[in-house]
């Protein structure tokens, strides 16, 4: 005799129990617990013992199978299933009845069948079901006479994914072996009435099935989402319990940040979200694999938290700097926030910061820059001047950058933008050299450079230096001693002869946009007692609607509001107003300068009151000129 092994010796006593249960306790009083279960229980009780099966299975005692149908609100069988059939319809979801693999399926109530969404979603005939309802092969092999009749019975059925064909995840199927049922009987008929009977008989069957199909429908459906809830619970309260004896071993407070994120992996581990109680032996089985991904997130999240307060502490100290350097003067080259940025001292404040410190507040990242701001002007001043006089040949000193024909050009790819002192200490195209490894921990999310200044891109352009020393001569200017704010103040008419047109228009334009037109054109510099030529221009062709920096305060004003500004904000008591407003901001350009600001702050740095261009002058006026 085999002997039995060691493990299943604890149930030994509990073999039989269930026979005992026949034998010992009244017929009558069984019949009334079986009338008390559900169908799904009475199913599994049937294929326990051949004994009960007999029971259950006879028609003498279907009357059981109806107590536990109405016991859970299921509605009745339809007419070609009896109580057990359709329980083995609603509640055996082991395999699906075409392909027979495991898993559960779509129930197609009309069809009396269970469906996984593989075989739902391709047609297999020779199965019997499904097959697309609107086949045009399943269509055309009706007979005629009922073939576009809504007799043969139909259901739409959910697919795993969407095809091409369809626009949805419900797909109408219908049955072959329904068609072929239905046709041989539709054939056997011979007289028109007894077929027109037929047809009217399927509309009505098929009419009943349906509503009966759509009741059991809504019914699961409670059913499901009732059970579904139940489920939840129970996971709820397992995944509190396990969060409860986190909480007693130190990492309550990671489980939580981890659960309540979405998407987590904790919250849907497969330890975790089960609708079973959480006993200590299951406890001890889990608390490992759970611990180990709760130290992974913690890590993870820690990392994450001081790349942000990285990030954040370098936009504080970058936006502190910007406030600042809106109040100082620009006509003295000024640092880039990625100078400020890459500065030791600041540099390690951020980094060498941790998470709870104030570097966060407005008041200490300025405060600190406010700190240091002498020692990095001082410092990168005298370097990168040093650098920019280098690109002008050997000897050259950071003095001569303020010369006016020292003129250097952009090389950077469709920039190509002539650039003068101190213009090109906020030139953009400067602050996209490399950044160092610290600074690319910040991403600032938006398309300024941060990188420090530098003069790659930078280049001495000889020829264009040529055309400004020769207006600098032809105003009667010395061009070893002319800076570029002498010019500005000048402010020289010039002409260009090669642009002349036929008609007798002339091309008049200013300094500094003169170092943008081709360089081998033919200029004329007119002289300072032009007054009433330029009266004329500037009449002609108005000031635009651009900004100026104020001497005083450093902010930008718009030019037609600078005569108010002065006046209500600095109590600055000017002449009276000129006509036009160009003349009039030349009568006071000691207050005001053009404003310097990069590229990606203001649309363009000002460089003219207005805009050159073509225009006809009297000959009185040239005459004078």
């Amino acid at each position: 005799m085999k002997r039995q092994p060691e493990e299943f010796s604890r149930f030994q006593e509990t073999r039989g129990c269930l026979e005992r249960l026949m034998s010992d306790i009244p017929f009558e009083v069984v019949l009334e617990v079986f009338c008390s279960a559900e169908p799904g229980d009475l199913l599994c009780l049937s294929r326990t013992s051949k004994h009960l099966r007999a029971i259950l299975m006879s028609r003498h005692f279907e009357y059981i199978w109806r107590a536990a149908r109405q016991n859970i609100g299921l509605p009745p069988p339809p007419h070609d299933l009896n109580e057990p059939q359709f329980a083995h319809l609603v509640f055996d979801d082991v395999y699906c009845y075409i392909c027979k693999r495991k898993g559960r399926g779509n129930i197609l109530w009309t069809f009396r069948a269970r469906v996984c969404p593989k075989c739902a979603a391709s047609a297999l005939p020779d199965y019997g079901l499904p097959v697309r309802y609107h086949d045009r092969n399943y269509t055309y092999q009706q007979p005629v006479e009922y073939r576009y009749l809504d007799i043969l019975p139909s259901e739409y059925v959910q697919v795993d994914q969407v095809s091409p064909m369809y626009w949805s995840k419900r797909k109408l199927v219908g049955s072959y072996k329904y068609a072929r049922k239905f046709e041989t009987e539709f054939k056997s008929l011979r007289s028109e009435v007894e077929r027109e009977e037929w047809i009217s008989q399927k509309q009505k069957e098929l009419k009943a099935n349906r509503e009966h199909a759509q009741s059991c429908a809504q019914w699961f459906r409670s059913t499901l989402g009732n059970r579904s809830k139940e489920l939840d619970v129970l996971r709820t309260k397992r995944m509190e319990d396990i969060i409860a004896r986190f909480d007693a071993i130190g990492w309550g407070e990671e489980a939580r940040l981890m659960a309540n994120e979405y998407g987590n992996r904790f919250s849907t581990h497969r330890f975790a979200w089960q609708p079973k109680k959480l006993t200590d032996l299951i406890w001890d089985y889990i608390k490992d694999e759970l611990l180990n991904l709760l130290a992974i997130h913690q890590a993870d999240r820690l990392r994450k938290e001081e790349g942000d307060f990285r990030r954040k502490s370098y936009a504080a100290f970058s936006n502190a700097y910007r406030r600042i350097r809106d109040t100082l003067d620009l006509r003295q080259p000024l640092p880039a926030v990625g100078d400020i940025l890459t500065y030791k001292p600041i540099e390690d404040i951020i980094w060498f910061s941790r998470l709870g410190d104030n570097v966060l507040t407005d008041a200490y990242s300025s405060s600190k820059i406010f700190e240091h701001l002498p020692d990095i002007i001082a410092e990168w001043r005298s370097k990168n001047t040093q650098q920019l006089a280098d690109l002008l040949g050997i000897g050259a000193t950071p003095s001569d950058l303020h010369l006016a024909t020292s003129v250097f050009k952009c090389k950077a790819d469709d920039c190509d933008t002539v650039l003068l002192y101190p213009g090109i200490f906020y030139h953009d195209c400067c602050l996209r050299g490399d950044t160092p490894n610290r600074l690319r921990a910040w991403k600032p999310g938006d398309r300024r450079a941060v990188a420090p200044w530098t003069t790659y891109e930078i280049e001495f352009n000889r020829e264009i230096s040529r055309v400004s020393k020769k207006v600098v001569k032809a105003f009667g200017l010395d061009p070893a001693a002319t800076t570029v704010q002498d010019l500005y103040d000048a402010n020289p008419l010039i002409e260009c002869k090669t642009c002349a047109r036929k008609d007798g228009s002339r091309y008049f334009t200013w300094w500094p946009l003169i170092l943008s037109h081709p360089p081998s054109h033919t200029i004329k510099i007119h002289p300072s007692s032009s007054a009433a030529l330029k009266s004329e221009i500037t009449l002609q062709f108005p000031s635009s609607d651009e900004r100026l920096s104020c001497s005083h305060c450093h902010s930008t004003i718009l030019k037609g509001n600078m005569r108010l500004h002065l006046e209500t904000t600095h109590s600055i008591h000017l002449v009276e107003r000129q006509n036009p407003l160009v003349l009039d901001l030349q009568a006071i350009q000691e207050h005001w300068y053009f404003p310097l600001l990069p590229q990606y702050e203001y649309r363009k740095p000002v460089i003219s009151l207005f805009e050159p261009g073509y225009l006809k002058v009297e000959a009185s006026l040239l005459h004078s000129s």
